[in-house]
């Protein structure tokens, strides 16, 4: 015969009066139920819980990063305003008038003509490949959300050949970032900036004045990357724009171009 109730027994460690309680079968059996599904929940909420925890830790960690890098991209654009401050004092000073287009056939022979001095202002848009090396990728635009954005060229070419500047110019980012690995970008005046991404070494820090053909950084593998190759960007009045319009015979390469 089953019992109708139980009895439970407290005794405490130390000297104190025992306590006796009494519970019926029915309250026993549902206190033990009870406390095997508050037991099973603990555990599925561990499980659960545990997951998620991870992914806020990595959601923290990319946060972190992308902070950083958005204060990095803060500081560039508060020195590109300084810069752009001494730009238009230097053409002042040399007569130039702000009012014009610069990029116009009739103000560029005029000004060749008056002031022989701004002859160097050609090395300044980028006219020289960086890196001797085979095209793999090319440069991807769209509106569409499943397409991935490729806002420049990648030339592979084995790690550690010399990168150099496309451009004269003066350095503007030197350093890491997540997704370029060690970049360098320089900025070229008249609004033109050129990116050099997944360097193996950079070689020049910010404020560098750079020459056209100057070696900046050596090829690499770093950041987000399949392989060794330099990721090359040029953007002009804050867009980016094919790197192929200036380099055409980047076309030529036998290559399966993505």
């Amino acid at each position: 015969m089953k019992p109708s109730r139980y009895t439970f027994l407290v005794v405490p460690d130390h000297d104190g009066k025992s306590r006796r309680f009494s519970l019926s079968r029915n309250s026993t059996l549902f206190i033990i139920i009870f406390t095997i599904f508050m037991l099973i929940g603990i555990s599925i909420s561990y499980m659960y819980l545990i997951p998620l925890s991870l992914d806020y830790t990595r959601m923290e960690s990319r946060y972190n990063d992308v902070i950083g890098e958005r204060v990095e991209v803060l500081e560039l654009y508060r020195d590109l305003e300084r810069m752009k401050q001494m730009e238009i004092v230097v053409q002042k000073a040399l007569g130039m008038d702000l009012g014009e287009s610069d990029s116009s056939e009739a103000g560029l022979t005029e000004m060749m003509n008056d002031y022989p001095i701004k002859l160097s202002y050609l090395n300044n848009v980028p006219s020289l490949l960086p890196l001797d090396g085979v095209l793999t990728q090319d440069m991807v635009v769209s509106n569409e959300e499943e397409i991935r954005e490729h806002y420049g060229v990648d030339i592979a070419a084995p790690i550690g050949e010399p990168v150099m500047a496309s451009a004269s110019g003066q350095v503007v980012f030197s350093g890491w970032t997540t997704e370029l690995g060690n970049l360098v970008i320089i900025y070229h005046g008249n609004e033109y900036f050129t990116y050099y991404g997944h360097n193996e070494l950079i070689l020049v820090k910010v404020y560098d004045k750079v020459k056209r053909g100057d070696v900046i950084s050596t090829s690499g593998n770093s950041g987000i990357s399949s392989g060794p190759h330099l990721h090359f960007e040029i953007w002009k009045d804050g867009e980016p724009v094919d790197p192929l319009l200036y380099f055409p015979e980047l076309n030529k390469t036998d290559i399966s171009v993505k």
